[in-house]
């Protein structure tokens, strides 16, 4: 029997696993591969996750909620912010680094078949945890993460920009694919009322759905996005969620749905360039089976991809829920994922960000002084930049790709 563990890591990644499992509860009774997410004692089904902080504050909240049956041992902590990511994996996480590798170890001896592991963590934090634990697992399992990448403008901590890329190596090398959101990006679509979190954990729910409602193997579904090992960064686009006044009027047909989420301003991680698609996949969610949806649909045809392939297409048979009781159960929902080489701008915006704070070595203290050396700083910003050397190498590839079908076509 295959199982999936979530682990949530950090202030933001426990909250999106606390709506999530909420999200995961509604669901419940539909779900027929029930052990994919629980591990069933005694007739009673206990969720197969570890929410790890440095702070308890957020994770005392999350045990608050009764109405879930967490596992005592689901949860660890220590007392104080990490604030930055060495002080979050040397010294204040180091509290809590071996308790949580005995209960991931216990946790895949004691399961037929891991299938993945699923991260939910926001970079820009300091909890550098997710190293030792993603560098422990990564030859065992394949690792998916969905992650909150910092904003072009908003900025929710001063050495966010550090913090992304002294991650850079974890990122690269230990994780199979990475879905990337942005607080901007996400304000510009959806409406004051719905909070951020309502969307990640859509998708979440969505990516996971096909092993819970429809037995399919996840595997399938991300290893066409991901034709290249280090070119694994995925931004989706989510649609359609509305209040429930307003739930006749928004509903769309089949052809003005795809349009509607694969327009470029519906990105989760807006891109100031135009797209450049490496591979894309549709994953549209729905309780009624339909074999042929997308098929015949001139927009996915039409879809521009490296590899001349229209967008793979799958689908979660199941009712789409909502956590929130002011939003409708719309009939059909759909997550569109895009391997986009176009994220390089916002790559390079990044690295610009710390180049200017590094060069004056504002803040470096913070982390030199939790036993990292000053120069392994920097060769974690050569390691992203040789990441976007590897996306700018092949957008020029695809450029001359485009200019020889030109030429044949003249």
């Amino acid at each position: 029997m295959s199982s999936s563990l979530h682990i949530q890591v950090g202030g933001a990644g426990v909250k999106i696993g606390e709506m999530l499992w909420k999200l995961y509860e509604k669901e419940y009774n539909e779900t027929t591969q029930k052990n994919y997410i629980y591990e069933e004692v005694d007739g009673i089904y206990y969720p197969q996750a570890l929410f790890l902080d440095t702070d308890d504050r957020i994770i005392h909240e999350v045990q608050k909620n009764t109405s879930i049956k967490f596992k005592n041992n689901s949860f660890l902590h220590a007392k104080e912010d990490a604030s930055t990511y060495y002080r979050g994996w040397y010294s204040v996480g180091d509290k809590i680094l071996f308790e949580a590798l005995d209960y991931i170890r216990k946790k895949i001896e004691t399961m037929d078949r891991l299938e993945e592991i699923v991260i939910t963590n926001s970079i820009g934090g300091g909890t550098g945890l997710v190293y030792y634990i993603t560098q422990y697992v990564k030859l065992k399992v394949k690792i998916h993460g969905f992650m909150i990448f910092p904003s072009s403008e908003m900025c929710n901590s001063t050495v966010e920009i550090y913090n992304t890329i002294n991650s850079s190596q974890v990122l690269i090398e230990n994780f199979y694919s990475i879905t990337i959101f942005d607080n901007q990006s996400m304000l510009l679509i959806i409406n004051q009322v719905w909070t951020l979190l309502i969307i990640n954990i859509q998708i979440m729910c969505s990516y996971t759905g096909l092993r819970r409602f429809n037995n399919s193997d996840n595997s399938k579904f991300l290893s066409n996005l991901c034709p290249y090992p280090q070119m694994h960064f995925l931004i989706p686009s989510y649609g359609q969620m509305t209040l429930i006044n307003d739930y006749t009027r928004n509903e769309l047909k089949q052809e003005q749905f795809i349009k509607y989420f694969t327009k470029v301003e519906q990105k989760l991680y807006q891109c100031p360039k135009s797209p450049n698609y490496i591979s894309t996949a549709l994953l549209f969610r729905q309780k009624q089976l339909n074999s042929f949806y997308g098929k015949f649909d001139l927009t996915l045809k039409n879809f521009e991809n490296y590899f001349g392939q229209s967008p793979n297409i799958f689908q979660c048979q199941s009712s789409n829920y909502q956590v929130l009781p002011e939003l409708a159960q719309m009939k059909q929902t759909g997550t569109f994922f895009s391997n986009d080489a176009s994220i390089v701008s916002r790559f390079k915006l990044l690295t610009r960000k710390f180049d200017i704070l590094y060069a004056k070595r504002g803040f470096g203290h913070w982390y030199v002084g939790q036993g990292r050396k000053e120069k392994e700083m920097s060769e974690q910003r050569d390691q992203f930049g040789d990441l976007i050397a590897d996306y700018e190498d092949f957008q020029s590839c695809g450029n001359l790709q485009n200019e020889i079908q030109n030429d044949d076509e003249f």
